[in-house]
């Protein structure tokens, strides 16, 4: 069986429920501003986006769980084939990250056409830059992270008080994660940097967020920063591929039946 169709097979509740969250979500979005609220709508979006974006970890969270089931599960017999440890890994990160990528693209392809509506005025590429940033800096190295994780506890199978040190080691890559994406950014200043967009809010939508007349997020911002620093995405990029690695050697050593 097709290693990418065994992971969309397995978790394709989760696939289907995230899908249908953002589904509602971009439908009462529309409901919403067609209605002629539109200040209202740009509230609930505000309002409802941190909400949203919090449920997409469930994606790393159940990916982690499954791999504990594997082991010894229903579908042992289908992970001791030869293939290598990276077709197992990349499989099942590409369909977790191919599902955060649909679900956070639908909440900034809403969000930004719920701004533009009211009057937000922005280049073109910024949701996208987000968008990608987001995904580079914290999804992907979240999604290995989750990958090893589960791989540990599954070939390992430590009893409660063993999954305490576990976990507290996954936070303290996150510790080490944060420190150096703060590091990088103050030291590794050499690294292109991306410019700051043409952003300008218009007085309603800023009285709205708490601010004074329009706002020119440009002409603010380019005289403090140069620019949005790339470092901490090259620091997601590149804890992504050493997990990814660890994973990947973690298969091949591990006996899974």
């Amino acid at each position: 069986m097709n290693l990418v169709t065994l992971e969309i097979r397995k978790h394709r509740t989760l696939i289907i429920a995230l899908s249908l969250v953002a589904f509602l979500w971009a439908a009462w979005m529309v409901r919403e501003l067609l209605s002629g609220e539109a200040l209202l709508t740009l509230a609930l979006n505000l309002g409802s986006l941190s909400l949203l974006g919090l449920v997409g970890i469930l994606v790393p969270i159940v990916l982690a769980r499954s791999l504990g089931s594997e082991a010894g599960g229903p579908l042992a017999f289908l992970l001791t084939s030869p293939r290598s440890g990276w077709a197992h890994v990349l499989a099942r990160s590409g369909v977790a990250l191919t599902t955060l990528a649909v679900y956070y693209g639908v909440l900034a392809a809403v969000s930004a056409w719920v701004a533009s509506s009211l009057g937000v005025s922005y280049d073109a590429w910024v949701p996208w830059a987000a968008w990608g940033y987001a995904m580079v800096a914290i999804a992907a190295p979240t999604v290995f992270l989750a990958i090893v994780y589960g791989m540990l506890v599954a070939a390992y199978r430590p009893g409660r008080g063993g999954q305490l040190p576990a976990v507290a080691s996954v936070f303290g890559v996150f510790g080490i994660w944060g420190w150096l994406s703060s590091w990088s950014t103050q030291h590794l200043t050499f690294l292109p940097q991306i410019p700051i967009p043409h952003l300008t809010v218009p007085r309603e939508v800023a009285r709205l967020l708490g601010m004074q007349g329009e706002l020119d997020l440009q002409s603010s911002l380019q005289f403090v920063f140069g620019g949005i620093p790339t470092a901490p995405a090259l620091v997601g990029l590149l804890l992504a591929a050493l997990l990814a690695a660890v994973a990947a050697r973690l298969w091949e050593e591990v006996e899974w039946a």
